[in-house]
């Protein structure tokens, strides 16, 4: 059996998976095109960007494992119409990206980001950089998957109300209603902070556009830490330009990298971050060991973690 992983390994990451797997052959690499010359031999492959060349080359591949949460970026007609089994890495992700995100709403709320701007420029201006307060607020969640509880969890320590949306609505822990897709008017009109955690599926894609905008307070911010095509940012950056929403925190965008022209960088009541949510150095301690718990699985014919339902697109 051949794996071939495109990621960057420590040689401790390798032994826990030969640990596993004794008699696999690992061809790990960081390199796409060397991937692609050696998917031929594949029969497992792991990554998170893996190359469509290198799928489509790859005649023994039965299982791809991403080492990220969302696979829109895997779901090739090559992976669609085979019977090629995916699984993501969901869950893996929640400490930093809930992190992430609180330091977003902290920074939103108490106008950090328009404080740094008047450090870099020398300036002092108090009545500038008074913010307000998360407690008391609520804190809408578009997709309480395993990241949107770890985040309600947080924000019930903040003394936040948590309302959201779930594509099977069930109770959920730290979360005071819980509404079915349809119900995403009724989030967007209440929150004082709405948070995208969705994948980025045909139901999901464009989402978010001048109605739904239109429809949240004037006072509210939008972070997006799903996918960027779930926001219409041409929408967006209208909304932010007139005072629609007062901020959005972005780590997500329609094009990455983002283009340097994009009017988004010169907004000041915007954070951006380069798709960096959910990374951090413990990373790949947290992606190989779910990989590895996966592969003694595949190895005794057992059912797999984080099976991708390919026809949903997660």
């Amino acid at each position: 059996m051949k794996i071939l992983i495109l990621a960057n390994l420590e040689d401790r990451h390798i032994a826990q998976i030969k640990a596993i797997a004794p008699e696999a052959e690992l061809m790990v690499t960081t390199d796409r095109n060397k991937a692609v010359s050696l998917a031929p031999e594949a029969e497992i492959m792991v990554g998170w960007n893996l190359p469509r060349e290198a799928i489509a080359q790859a005649p023994n591949l039965k299982w791809i494992h991403s080492t990220a949460a969302g696979v829109d970026q895997l779901l090739f007609p090559e992976v669609l119409e085979r019977e090629i089994l995916v699984t993501t890495s969901s869950g893996i992700h929640a400490i930093p990206l809930c992190e992430h995100v609180f330091a977003m709403m902290l920074a939103l709320s108490r106008r950090l980001h328009y404080a740094i701007r008047q450090q870099i420029h020398r300036r002092w201006d108090r009545r500038g950089s008074v913010g307000g307060e998360l407690g008391g607020g609520t804190l809408g969640i578009l997709g309480l998957g395993h990241i949107g509880v770890e985040l309600a969890k947080r924000a019930v320590a903040f003394e936040m109300r948590v309302i959201g949306t779930k594509r099977t609505p069930s109770p959920v822990p730290f979360v005071e209603r819980v509404l079915p897709p349809e119900g995403l008017d009724e989030v967007l009109m209440e929150s004082d902070v709405v948070v995208i955690a969705l994948p980025l599926t045909p139901q999901t894609r464009g989402l978010i556009g001048e109605r739904e905008l239109r429809l949240m307070k004037p006072t509210a911010f939008l972070i997006n830490v799903g996918r960027g095509p779930i926001v219409q940012e041409r929408a967006l950056i209208r909304a932010l330009r007139e005072g629609w929403i007062a901020g959005a925190a972005l780590d997500v965008f329609e094009q990455e990298p983002l283009p340097a022209d994009s009017p988004l960088y010169d907004l000041e009541n915007v954070i951006l971050t380069p798709h960096v949510a959910g990374t951090s150095p413990r990373y790949m301690d947290r992606a190989i060991p779910l990989f590895c718990e996966n592969l003694g699985r595949y190895l005794r014919g057992e059912p797999l973690l984080n099976v991708v339902d390919k026809k949903r697109g997660y």
